[in-house]
């Protein structure tokens, strides 16, 4: 599988200013294309790569927060050539589609699928197989996700949370990606400070630990200097996440 980040900025300040790009996470298995958490600005950045949209098997949202939904609309629309020729799946938790939903009612019926996400339970796209996580701790319903081998993950993906007990166990894959906004964690901020992250990599001992989705405070901490530190104390290998780096897993 590749991956490719089309995005590295977390929450409302590093998104509103563009700090880094808000794109997601971009992932390739055989012939199949998959679109995670398009936020704004994710269309500019896929065609600044020259990724065909019109060719994308699915797109997979985390949870209905901008950051994470922004441009979902718009990929199904070029996914789907505008609803003209019916395709693809796009994945959601429920609350992205109820009340207050972020993917538009007249769009719902261009993907062929629309896949409401269930904690715990597995999916396939084609040559793409995932597996959600546990419900995480968030302002929204959020899920994290394991892609690969059920029983040895080669990617795991820990979108936004505050920490809870497990959360390295239910992360845990040769490659984790980890949702890093804050430098210090907060009782009252529902997201992974960089003492979760060096605390998840500890427990998980991926292969390779990979931080993105930056908060404003841990831009101003230069990302890769961080990674320096989190890999010289944990003892693994750990990268920060640049705008259109590519990693196989």
């Amino acid at each position: 599988m590749k991956l490719t980040f089309m995005g590295t900025a977390g929450a409302r300040f590093m998104v509103a200013k563009q700090l880094a790009a808000s794109g997601g996470l971009y992932l390739e298995s055989g012939g199949t294309r998959l679109a995670m958490d398009p936020g704004p600005g994710a269309v500019v950045q896929y065609a600044k790569r020259k990724v065909d949209l019109g060719r994308l098997d699915g797109i997979l949202v985390s949870h209905r927060h901008l950051d994470h939904s922004g441009d979902v609309n718009v990929l199904i629309e070029a996914m789907t050539e505008g609803g003209f020729r019916p395709r693809g799946t796009v994945f959601c938790p429920s609350d992205a589609l109820d009340d207050d939903p972020v993917v538009l009612h007249y769009l719902r019926h261009f993907p062929e699928q629309l896949v409401r996400l269930q904690p715990e339970t597995s999916y396939t796209l084609k040559d793409i197989a995932f597996r959600t996580t546990p419900r995480h701790i968030h302002g929204a319903e959020t899920y994290g996700f394991l892609f690969g081998d059920p029983a040895s993950p080669a990617l795991g993906w820990v979108t936004d949370s505050k920490y809870y007990d497990g959360i390295a166990e239910d992360h845990r894959a040769d490659v984790m990606v980890i949702h890093t906004v804050l430098t210090q964690s907060r009782p009252d901020l529902p997201h992974l400070g960089l003492d979760d992250a060096e605390r998840i990599i500890r427990e998980a001992r991926p292969r390779l630990a990979v931080i993105t989705h930056f908060g404003m405070t841990v831009w101003r901490a230069h990302p890769w200097e961080v990674a320096a530190q989190l890999a010289e104390r944990t003892g693994v290998e750990v990268k920060a996440a640049r705008d259109g780096m590519s990693l196989e897993v």
